[in-house]
């Protein structure tokens, strides 16, 4: 059996394939397969898949109709055999080290989830590092509840999904904010490896950079709806009430706010996001991890929540 197995959802994504099997195929670790699941892609990524697992038989394939990168990561969990998991989005990099460098840090701590720092590309660009404006904690479960929305970036044991059901909500948008913070709540021990061994490639087509309105965004009422459910049933909820109360600040009132913004006749939804932060988090702005946000985060939520949005678009234009 596999130490990891690696998950890849494939949905149109053939002029990626041989970029990211390069990058899975070249790790200097050994012990692990990697699972694609071709998410009913039209192009020819299942001709590509073939191809490459006919060389190599640490690769897998799943093929099923499309139903979106939630139902294919599930797919992925449930064939499995590795001990731990490995997420990783098609159009993304990893280094050569990481699978080995992540694996040795679990082994050295005993972790049950190991997670490292990224790099953030844009059109050929690093612009920077993942970590390095984000609130920082000194305890690694509330460090980890903060940072990660996303499962990429981390090694996890596959039990503690199997045996939490942990597994993604059928959300085409925002399903990985829904369940990856909990992961840091049924863990024993949370290793952080700050090192950006993963890369993480922003398009300016993507889901979250998306030209025309999509009533799919509004996911975000779903998916933070479901995680607040976890936490707030969860035996740590006494203990991450601040973290989660921070992240309807960063994932609700100042990043949906933002996006729902772009179009045109989005009030509703902008309205709602208020009244959510009036019923659940009225004192908001007195969050510890707000307060250490820069001047202009801090202008845009509080200007989204009094619905000063002609201000705010004068704003956001300068």
């Amino acid at each position: 059996m596999p130490k990891v197995s690696v998950i890849v959802p494939v949905y149109n994504a053939e002029n990626y394939i041989e970029d990211c099997c390069e990058n899975l195929l070249n790790q200097s670790y050994e012990d692990y397969e990697v699972i694609f699941v071709n998410d009913g892609s039209t192009d020819n990524s299942q001709k590509k898949l073939e191809n490459l697992a006919s060389k190599c038989d640490k690769i897998q394939i799943i093929t099923q109709e499309n139903q979106g990168q939630a139902m294919a990561r599930n797919a992925g969990i449930k064939q499995s055999k590795g001990d731990f998991l490995c997420f990783v989005d098609i159009d993304d990099g990893i280094s050569k080290e990481m699978l080995e460098k992540m694996m040795e840090a679990q082994k050295e701590s005993d972790a049950d989830l190991v997670w490292c720092n990224a790099y953030i590309k844009k059109n050929g660009e690093i612009l920077g590092t993942l970590d390095e404006t984000y609130p920082n904690v000194d305890d690694s479960q509330k460090n980890y509840v903060l940072h990660n929305a996303s499962p990429w970036r981390k090694c996890i044991r596959r039990f503690l999904l199997e045996n939490h059901n942990l597994y993604f909500p059928k959300l085409r948008f925002y399903e990985d904010l829904a369940v990856v913070p909990s992961y840091g709540l049924y863990t024993n021990k949370i290793y952080y490896l700050n090192e950006p061994l993963y890369t993480y490639v922003l398009h300016e087509g993507s889901t979250m950079h998306q030209k025309s309105y999509h009533q799919k965004l509004e996911d975000i009422f779903k998916s933070i709806d479901i995680l607040s459910n976890f936490i707030e049933h969860s035996f740590y909820k006494d203990n991450i009430k601040d973290e989660l109360e921070y992240l309807y600040i960063d994932h609700l009132l100042h990043a949906a706010s933002l996006r729902f913004f772009e179009f045109e006749n989005t009030e509703i939804q902008l309205d709602k996001i208020v009244e959510i932060m009036k019923l659940k988090y009225p004192l908001w702005k007195k969050n510890k991890y707000f307060k250490q946000k820069d001047w202009k985060y801090k202008l845009i939520c509080y200007l989204f929540y009094k619905k000063k949005r002609n201000l705010l678009g004068y704003i956001l234009k300068r």
